[in-house]
Order: C-alpha cells, then structure tokens, then sequence
C-alpha cells in the first residue's frame, strides 16, 4: 500500500506541486524569488562545497524563518566546539533564507529543491553529508528516501506533532508510516508530541524527549538584546507600550480597532505595531485605519535618523530590530494567531512580558504551556482584547505576576541543544578532530 502512495505521490503530487509552484510564482512575489533562485542552483552549490575537501558534513533543513530560530543554537554550538565542521543549511521559504542572511556559523545557504526523485539524488550525491537534521517538521518524502537509500541519517529536532496535524490520521497516517520509518531519530519537544510520533515510528529507541531548541535561541537572544542599546522610539517616560508583533491583516482586523478604543481610554498608552510583510500597500492599509479614527500614526524610519516620535503609534517598516522591542514595552501581542498560527511567543516572554495572542496557536507548544500556567491571554475577538489589555494596563500587579511567570517558563526549559547534541556525539560520532584536505 505505501509503495502505491509513493508511486500515486511521484505521479501526481509532484507534478501538481510543480504546477502549483509555477502559476503561484506568476502571482506570489515570494513563491518567484524561491523558484528564481532555485535556477542553476545545482552548479552554484558544485562549485561552492568544493572547498569543503573532506570536513565533515553536516546539512540542516528549515522551512522558514521559526524553525531556523530552532536550528541555529545547535548550529551555533557545533561550530563552537567542532570548528572544522562544514555546516550546509537549505531552505523552502524565501523568508528563511533572507532571514538568515549570511551568518558565520554557516558554509553553505540554499534553497531545497523541489520534492523529485531525480532532484534529491542530485543533491546528495553533490553535498554528501554524513548527517542530516531537520528542523522542527519539514519533511520531504523523496529527499527522506534518497538519504536513506545514500545512507545518510536523517533526524528531527524539535520534533512537533500537533493534535490536529493530519500526518497521523486517515491515509495520510498510512503514507507518512512509511516515510517516517525511514528517519534514523526524533527529538520531539514534549513527550505528547513523542506520544503521536510513536503512532507512526513504534521504536521506542529511535527518541530522547528533548524540549524546543527555540528556548535556547530565545535566552540567548534575550541576554545579546539586553546587551544592546535601547531602540528609541518614544520620548522618556513615557509610560506603558502595547506591542502587537509579527501581525497580518487578520489580526489587524481585531486588535486596531481594540487599540484605537485603548488610546482613548489611556492617555499614557504608546502602541508600537510591527507587521510581518512590509508591503507598502499593507502599511498604508494599517495607517489608513488610524487615519479614518483620526490618530496620527508615524513609521520608524521616519524619525529614527532624528529622535523620537511624536505621536503615540509607531508601525515598523524595518526588520531585525522586535526582540530588542520587546525589551522595551510592558504587553505583548503575537500575530498569526487569528490566521494559520501564531508567531513566536516566547520573545516577549523572556523579558516579563504578559503575553496574548489569538484562537489559532495549536502550532505553538509554547503558547499551551503560557496558557497553563497563567503568562497568557487567549483572545477571539476585538472587545475580548480590548478588555484583556484594559485589565492588564490597569493591574500592574498582574501585569507583573504574570510577565514573571512567562520569563520563568523560558528559563526553566533552556537546555534542549545541549541534550541533542550529547546525543548526536553518541550515535553519529561527531568529533572535535578537525577535517582538511
């Protein structure tokens, strides 16, 4: 049964996907830049990985942005103590990879390429690595088996599957049994997610419940924020800053007009409001709301080179800077929770901050776990944020309490990259010895 899925997948998924992939790219700005850049890309990495010699050869796989913040700790920590590891990282969206930029722990960036048989035996035979890890759940059922077939060990780290994936349930459980049995370990991030993972791949030997590496990314970004300058954005006391981070129009649908509602209520309120795409139609869309409500609103690079704002709504059309924001505002709200799923909750967490977000946040362990122990607020609508925000603007103590709670639970869970890469020392042999031509 499984080989007919694989054969029913080669012979019509791929060429849907590839359809799909070509009309979107006529369409999707991202999807065009992600099939541009896929272009020749097989001479360019030839060409690239030869000054690799014989280091050896780790390749990492993240989808976006989110699960390279997963990969990178481990990336980093491998580099720091093995420093003659070549270390490849591949990406499928172009988000992940402008994200990444060119970091220095890195030897080669590229983009996956599309799930053909002919593409992933292309593609190892040319990089050969003698581990692959993928980040968090991007797996490919053409590229798994190819490395299985090369011998290649293939292992997940923070490992998710949420209770409503549908990679465990119908026929898909069916296909996905197959294709998971051929990856060598899993690091899940939590022993439920263990729990449904044992439902397609039983060996009890194949998993070390490690937590999210994402925790160690968070802390250590946190401490390199604390570090840095402030980001001047409002004049000096000039009390509490909404922040609403990594938002899309869903979410603005809700929380603009809550925040316009805010701003009447409370003289003192300062909103920062940080879109996830930088589209000039979508910050104009966003300026527009305020405009018809008749507050002035102001962009960041508008008066960054020169001081402070003068109005008390700031949108950022700038990337790089929301971690060091969220060092700086009192209440946070993470966007994408009222569309596919919410953003990363934990950057505001790290810095005691009360966290909210909306209904769509099954995607995020770490939101669960806010929720349990009282850090967070789930919202579905305008007035239920409007009214969470009003409580926690008028309760410093709450405030407070739960911004305490929310760092600690970060704290508490730090330590997933190093159990992970203990492990990989013990089956994969990753050794400090230093490979050279």
């Amino acid at each position: 049964m499984s080989g007919i899925l694989m054969l029913i997948y080669n012979m019509i998924g791929i060429p849907v996907l590839k359809g799909g992939f070509f009309i979107g790219s006529l369409f999707n700005a991202k999807m065009r830049e992600g099939r541009k850049a896929r272009k020749n890309q097989f001479a360019r990495i030839a060409n690239d990985i030869a000054c690799a010699g014989n280091r050896k050869r780790i390749l990492f796989h993240c989808t976006s942005a989110g699960e390279w913040l997963q990969a990178l700790p481990i990336i980093e920590s491998l580099k720091s103590q093995f420093p003659g590891l070549y270390i490849m990282v591949s990406f499928f969206s172009p988000s992940g990879f402008r994200f990444a930029k060119n970091p220095a722990e890195v030897d080669l960036k590229f983009y996956l390429p599309l799930d053909t048989r002919c593409a992933a035996h292309r593609l190892f035979k040319i990089l050969k690595p003698d581990l692959w890890i993928i980040s968090k759940f991007d797996v490919w059922p053409n590229h798994v088996c190819e490395a299985a077939k090369q011998g290649i060990p293939v292992v997940i780290t923070s490992a998710t599957l949420s209770a409503d994936s549908g990679r465990d349930k119908g026929i898909s459980r069916i296909f996905n049994k197959f294709i998971y049995n051929k990856i060598s370990y899993f690091f899940p991030i939590s022993d439920e997610d263990k729990m449904r993972f044992q439902a397609l791949v039983p060996d009890e030997e194949k998993y070390t419940v490690a937590g999210d590496t994402r925790y160690d990314h968070v802390f250590n970004r946190g401490r390199k924020a604390s570090d840095a300058g402030d980001v001047k954005i409002f004049p000096e006391n000039a009390g509490i800053t909404f922040i609403a981070g990594s938002t899309w129009p869903p979410d603005e649908k809700h929380i603009l007009p809550a925040i316009i509602d805010l701003i009447r209520e409370f003289p003192d309120l300062h909103v920062i409001i940080v879109p996830h795409e930088l589209h000039e139609s979508h910050l104009h869309d966003i300026e527009e709301v305020f405009s018809n409500s008749e507050i002035r609103t102001e962009r960041y690079t508008d008066f960054s080179q020169e001081g402070t704002a003068s109005s008390r709504v700031v949108i950022f059309n700038t990337i790089g800077l929301l971690a060091r924001l969220y060092k700086q505002t009192g209440i946070a709200f993470i966007g994408g929770s009222f569309g596919k799923g919410t953003h990363n909750v934990m950057e505001p967490a790290i810095f005691n901050q009360p966290v909210l977000f909306g209904p769509n946040h099954l995607n995020s362990y770490e939101a669960g776990e806010l929720l349990k122990i009282g850090a967070a607020f789930k919202v579905t609508r305008q007035q239920e944020l409007y009214d969470k925000v009003h409580l926690l603007i008028s309760d410093p103590a709450l405030r407070k309490s739960m911004g305490e709670k929310a760092r600690n639970l970060i704290i508490s869970n730090t330590g997933a990259t190093a159990i992970i890469i203990n492990k990989l020392k013990e089956k994969y042999g990753i050794i400090s010895k230093v490979y050279s031509d």
